[in-house]
C-alpha cells in the first residue's frame, strides 16, 4: 500500500492519501538509474564531477592553507604521504554510509521510514519503500547529502586546511557519488509541485493525482 508522507501538512497529506487509496492517480514518469539508457551518461557525469570537484577542492585547499600558514602545502615526507593515503582511503569508505545516512535523516524529517540495502558491487542505497513524497520534498531528500557534506567540508577547509587535505578524496568522491541524486533533482523539477514520487532502489516512479480529486 502506498503511503503519502508529509508530517508538516497533515490536511494536505490526508487529501492526497484519499486520492491515492481510491486509485485516482496515474504514473507520469519512471527513472531507472542503472538501466542501459542512463548508466553511461551517469558514469560520465560522475567522472566529470569527480575531476571538477577534486580540482576545485584542491585549489581551495591550497589557497586557504597559504592564507593560514604562508605556504601552499605542508612539508612532505614518505611517512606523511603514507598517512595521507591511508586516511584518505579510510575517509572515502566512511563517507559512503554517511551519505546514505543523510538521505535517511531527510526521509525521517518529512515523517517517512527509510530502509537501507546493498546492490552489488558494493553499492549502498537508502530508500523509502512504498512511500510517496511531493516534488520539493523528494528533491530535498535527493540533494541533502551533497549539500550537507559539501558545506561541512568547506567549513573544515576554511578553518582547518591541514585537516581538510585528508578529507579531499572523500569530499570529491561524495560529489561524484551524488551524480544520480543531481540527475534526479534536475529531472523532477519539470513536474508540478503536487506530483508524488515513490523512491525505488535505483530511481523513482512519479504519480500524478487527478486535480479534481484534491
Amino acid at each position: 500500500m502506498l503511503q503519502v508522507i508529509d508530517r508538516y501538512h497533515p490536511q494536505r497529506r490526508r487529501q492526497l492519501q484519499e486520492a491515492v487509496d481510491a486509485g485516482r492517480f496515474e504514473t507520469c514518469d519512471e527513472l531507472e538509474l542503472l538501466g542501459e539508457e542512463q548508466l553511461l551518461p551517469l558514469a560520465r557525469q560522475s567522472l566529470f564531477l569527480l575531476i571538477a570537484g577534486g580540482v576545485a577542492l584542491a585549489v581551495l585547499n591550497m589557497l586557504t592553507y597559504f592564507w593560514h600558514y604562508g605556504q601552499w602545502f605542508p612539508s612532505l615526507s614518505w611517512g606523511s604521504v603514507f598517512l595521507w593515503v591511508v586516511v584518505s582511503i579510510s575517509s572515502y569508505i566512511i563517507i559512503l554510509p554517511v551519505h546514505e545516512a543523510i538521505h535517511a535523516l531527510a526521509i525521517l524529517f518529512w515523517g517517512g521510514r527509510p530502509h537501507f540495502g546493498l546492490k552489488l558491487p558494493l553499492a549502498l542505497f537508502c530508500g523509502a519503500r512504498a512511500q510517496l513524497f511531493r516534488r520539493d520534498q523528494y528533491r530535498m531528500i535527493a540533494l541533502a547529502p551533497l549539500v550537507v557534506l559539501t558545506v561541512a567540508g568547506l567549513l573544515v577547509l576554511f578553518w582547518q586546511p591541514g585537516l581538510a587535505g585528508y578529507l579531499w578524496f572523500a569530499l570529491a568522491g561524495n560529489i561524484s557519488g551524488a551524480a544520480g541524486d543531481i540527475l534526479v533533482a534536475q529531472r523532477v523539477r519539470r513536474f508540478p509541485a503536487e506530483t508524488l514520487f515513490e523512491d525505488t532502489e535505483t530511481g523513482y516512479r512519479a504519480l500524478r493525482v487527478h486535480p479534481e480529486t484534491i
